[in-house]
């Protein structure tokens, strides 16, 4: 620190923050209170003093003195009742009216000092020591926290002006002045330290509501956004819904979903990706004044308010989503929900509104969508599917069963498919596009894959016991098995501890999720392949980037989309491409194998068009193992 901001520091002439400023008002006003009780004590005390004594006749003083002294004491105490009642009223009412404060403190402070100087002028001249002076000096600068400029400013003139009228009815001695001179020191250090001690006070205490209300600004509000998080959220609402003269039924949840926004992260980075939300965040907040609103997750937020004029509001934001200045084209999807009670928990309210805004995210002629009564059945479906995983795969309401794969120049029985199957005691037989589409959703897939793996390890070794002839068998993988848990190793450990040869375990993942170009996903894929496991690319022509994925990975089958066979007779395209696939596949080094075959006629004609191997409904249905066991020993497969 320099040596000029070391002597304004010292001097108090420094710039004050508003809560140190305050915080000295407060601390002046709370000692104000004890000063001017015992200014009010002492001079009512002498007043009563002085006239009983003048009644009584034992005071020799004079008419005038008793008028001077009276009138002394009578304006000393009118200062400390002035004084008392604005700290008071200060207290009571939170009053911070600083310049009638200063004015106060100011016009007490020349009366306190005038009183002693007077009074002690009149002990000097009879001989007496000028205590009163001393008195009122430690009254104005030691309870009153001043500015050491203003005291040494003050409290010099004081001591100047006292020193002059007395030297000039009595010369001082050499021994009063040095006495004076010690007494002027001794105040101003006192003074002065007190002024630094209550300084270093109010910069603590200033750092101290600082970090308080950092801290109570975090457990609100989102660090990306700015705006409130969901834990205050939350509590809002239900303080809103439990609140008798609000109409909970004009309310409403809304879930809005900014669609595309992870391809301008992807573009523009996570800096400019947050800038985005901070500035959308705002203007949520703007458009849906008075409205609760709180970041929910990533791209998400939520809102609770009126129900009217909801459109006009969506719109103003889809305005802003829906730019033509942005390359990545993105659009905003709304899920509502009315609460039904006032008993509405809010994070139930926000799952639904949720769900309501998820169902429709495929369809792009729709913004909007209100939870009903169709989608609660599905809603529970899914709450009873995640809450019930484990317990299904406990009591094997979860099985494995086998599709059998064809060779399709033998026509003998070469692999099989695992798939699961969920035959639950409450909902009966789950398809399996409903609970496993809500597994992916709800991140909790890979349990699900990890007892498939278990299951079938157990199977293969079981029949490997029995002598029985296996044949491999192909697992599909989400790609959240990758981002979860290490596939590899788990796959390693399923078949180290059932001793099977890797080769009996082919692993399959769809060509949507490869779409996301992970580097640990594809570190994950080339392990499982290095160890002797067949990689196989499921659904190839599905999705949107199939040729780019052929490009990036390494895959050693290729598996057809069935929807290539669908109207199968009546498609000559669909010939076209499938013939095209298989002759690009073989030049890429793959073999074959293609879903959804049911007719003679299309397992023809893809023997004709050289793909290896079959499967469908013409070769058998999904079974369980004691099933396709049974088969292969009754000779309906042949196992070459």
């Amino acid at each position: 620190m320099k040596i000029g901001d070391r002597v304004k520091q010292f001097l108090g002439i420094e710039h004050y923050s508003s809560y140190v400023e305050d915080y000295f008002e407060l601390s002046n006003v709370r000692s104000s209170i004890y000063l001017s009780c015992v200014i009010i004590s002492l001079e009512l005390w002498m007043i009563i003093s002085a006239v009983v004594r003048h009644l009584s006749g034992s005071s020799r003083r004079t008419p005038e003195w008793l008028f001077k002294h009276l009138t002394s004491y009578v304006v000393l105490l009118a200062a400390g009742l002035i004084m008392l009642i604005y700290a008071l009223l200060y207290i009571k009412n939170k009053k911070r009216v600083k310049k009638a404060g200063g004015i106060i403190y100011a016009l007490f402070s020349v009366i306190a000092i005038g009183f002693g100087i007077y009074i002690s002028y009149l002990d000097y001249v009879k001989g007496e020591q000028f205590i009163t002076l001393i008195t009122m000096s430690i009254f104005v600068f030691c309870f009153i926290v001043w500015r050491p400029i203003h005291t040494i400013s003050f409290l010099t003139v004081a001591f100047l002006v006292f020193v002059n009228i007395c030297h000039k009815v009595i010369p001082a001695s050499y021994a009063t002045k040095v006495n004076l001179f010690i007494i002027w020191i001794a105040l101003l250090m006192s003074a002065i330290s007190a002024y630094h001690q209550k300084i270093k006070e109010a910069h603590k205490d200033e750092r101290l509501e600082a970090n308080n209300n950092l801290l109570l600004k975090l457990s609100i509000s989102d660090e990306v956004t700015g705006i409130s998080n969901m834990t205050y959220f939350r509590g809002q609402t239900i303080e809103l819904l439990k609140n008798k003269k609000i109409d909970f039924t004009k309310k409403i949840f809304l879930f809005l979903d900014i669609e595309h926004f992870k391809y301008y992260n992807d573009k523009y980075g996570f800096w400019e990706g947050n800038n985005f939300l901070k500035n959308f965040a705002q203007l949520v907040e703007k458009t849906f004044s008075g409205s609760i609103v709180a970041h929910f997750s990533n791209d998400n937020f939520v809102i609770f308010t009126d129900d009217d004029g909801i459109q006009e509001k969506l719109d103003v934001l889809r305005k802003e989503i829906v730019n033509p200045d942005f390359e990545i084209k993105m659009s905003l999807k709304t899920g509502a929900y009315r609460p039904e009670s006032r008993d509405c928990l809010p994070v139930v309210a926000c799952d639904h509104a949720r769900y309501a805004c998820y169902s429709i995210k495929k369809h792009y002629d729709r913004d909007y969508c209100e939870y009903d009564s169709s989608m609660a059945k599905d809603f529970y479906r899914k709450q009873y599917i995640i809450n019930n995983l484990d317990a299904a795969i406990e009591n094997e309401y979860i099985k494995v069963y086998y599709q059998p794969v064809i060779d399709a120049v033998s026509g003998n029985l070469c692999g099989a498919e695992a798939l699961a199957r969920w035959n639950d005691p409450t909902y009966g037989f789950l398809s399996p596009a409903d609970f496993i589409e809500t597994l992916e959703e709800y991140h909790m897939i890979h349990k699900l894959d990890m007892f498939v793996v278990r299951r079938v390890c157990r199977d293969l070794a079981e029949a490997k016991e029995k002598h029985n002839r296996i044949v491999p068998v192909s697992l599909n993988f989400s790609r959240l098995d990758f981002e979860y848990i290490d596939l590899a190793q788990e796959v390693e450990k399923n078949v180290s501890e059932h001793k099977i040869d890797k080769g009996c375990i082919h692993v399959e993942i769809t060509e949507s999720a490869l779409t996301e170009n992970s580097e640990g996903l594809q570190t994950s894929l080339r392990e499982l392949r290095s160890s002797g496991h067949s990689l196989w690319l499921d659904d190839f022509g599905s999705g949107y980037s199939g040729l780019n994925v052929l490009k990036e990975y390494d895959f050693d089958m290729m598996k057809i989309d069935m929807k290539f066979l669908s109207n199968f007779d009546s498609n000559e395209k669909a010939k076209t491409l499938l013939k095209n696939i298989v002759i690009l596949a073989k030049d890429l080094g793959m073999k074959t194998l293609s879903e959804g075959v049911e007719t003679e006629e299309a397992r023809e004609f893809l023997k004709s068009i050289g793909c290896e191997h079959m499967q469908g409904y013409l070769f058998g249905r999904p079974m369980p193992v004691e099933e396709l066991v049974a088969k292969i020993q009754s000779g309906v497969y042949h196992i070459a």
